[in-house]
């Protein structure tokens, strides 16, 4: 679909902040049609490399999962308690069949947890989730939590976050806001909502880190923006930012509330929402990329988690360092909530093979910064500059403009 090619792409954008002139065919009408209508970055790029896997360390297998506080695949505002606990304990058959029982899910990523609200009884959800898991595998669980917010109102108590269910050491805990410093964003042109103040929610994320097997794993549990992408996207640069260690094995789990940009075309209001990308310019890689390009699947459909009862959109994701390679990715779960979960069996990589695969993300990369070019970089130079200057900012395309550059002998 672009008329830039990736490499070219990279060039462009770092000749611009150098203060050059941009390639005059950004904009042309013919390749802004073809924006709506485009196919996934990862079918485009180069195929899909033969890795070879370690058999020194065994997989690692994670679940995410947002609860919705325990209330079913319906919107609610109160549940009984005998209700909260059926709707989990299906959540805890799920998850312990993502696994054998000889080899249980090591990690498991919640999303919309109550850890004592009034209208799900009271319940610390994660606690009695854990404590579920290990009911069905034999295996304990540690709990560790990340409270977003809360209401003290008489007759309205809510206490909710993020959490994470781990059966290895803990190395550290840390649980956070995420900051909304930024001012400006890279899908500016949408206008915040009147009902913006109303809808959106203070958000977080939640870092532990383990020790598998005398490696050190950070998990990063996240539950990003879902109505205003400007936000969303400014979460996700921040996430990149302040809590990817570079050369840590990472994984960022979470419900993400974004789609791929093929996909996000689908939805009208959010059609100019960019954070997959934002989530994806790093060195991180979405396990659904990688097992699609892998399998031929030009989309997520088969990975759709929301909602529930009719799945169409797949927002809840897994996000890994290029030494992880995922093996198998596949939805588990019914109505017990209004998304289902995501399971992915990960297997390490051997450091050649790390390498391959971080060279094959990159061309995946590539077409998503000719895309960008493409379909949004067209607009009057002040505009055009705002989204540059973000990119630069904000996004982890620079890393990638650096590495070309090395490639090539360039300073």
């Amino acid at each position: 679909m672009s008329a830039l090619p990736g490499a070219l792409a990279v060039t462009a954008l770092t000749d611009f902040w150098d203060g050059y002139q941009l390639d005059s065919t950004f904009g042309r009408p013919d390749v802004r049609a073809s924006c709506s209508v485009q196919s996934a970055d990862w079918g485009n790029a180069a195929p899909f490399p033969l890795l070879e896997t370690r058999s020194d360390l065994p997989e690692l297998r994670v679940v995410t999962y947002n609860l919705h506080s325990g209330l079913g695949p319906r919107w609610r505002v109160f549940a009984s308690r005998r209700e909260v606990e059926r709707n989990l304990a299906g959540i805890a058959d799920r998850i312990a069949a993502a696994a054998s029982p000889q080899t249980p899910v090591d990690v498991v990523a919640l999303n919309e947890v109550d850890f004592g609200s009034r209208r799900s009884g009271w319940m610390d959800q994660a606690a009695f989730l854990a404590a579920e898991l290990e009911r069905r595998t034999g295996h304990a669980y540690a709990v560790a939590r990340g409270e977003t917010w809360r209401r003290d109102v008489p007759g309205l108590e809510v206490r909710f976050g993020n959490a994470v269910l781990f059966r290895h050491s803990a190395l550290s805990v840390d649980a956070r806001m995420l900051e909304e410093t930024q001012k400006t964003s890279y899908a500016s042109a949408i206008p915040a909502s009147a009902l913006d103040p109303i809808l959106s929610e203070p958000r977080g994320v939640l870092r532990v880190r383990i020790r598998f097997f005398d490696r050190p794993v950070d998990l990063l549990v996240t539950h990003l923006e879902a109505f205003n992408p400007a936000r969303r996207e400014t979460q996700a640069a921040a996430l990149l930012q302040k809590f990817v260690e570079p050369g840590r094995t990472s994984i960022l789990l979470g419900d993400m509330n974004t789609v791929p940009t093929a996909m996000t075309y689908k939805r009208p209001h959010l059609a100019a929402d960019r954070t997959h990308d934002v989530l994806t310019s790093g060195d991180l890689t979405d396990a659904r990329v990688a097992a699609g390009a892998r399998d031929g699947a030009n989309d997520f459909s088969d990975w759709a988690t929301y909602p529930a009862q009719a799945p169409v959109w797949p927002l809840d994701g897994s996000f890994a360092t290029p030494d992880l390679v995922p093996q198998a990715v596949r939805v588990i779960g019914s109505d017990e909530s209004d998304h289902r979960g995501l399971s992915i069996t990960y297997k390490w990589l051997t450091p050649e093979a790390t390498s391959a695969f971080g060279r094959w993300h990159d061309t995946v990369r590539r077409r998503q910064l000719a895309r960008l070019f493409d379909c949004d970089i067209s607009e009057p130079d002040p505009v055009r500059n705002r989204h540059l200057e973000w990119l630069k900012s904000n996004t982890g395309y620079l890393n990638l403009s650096a590495r070309d550059n090395d490639a090539r002998g360039t300073p």
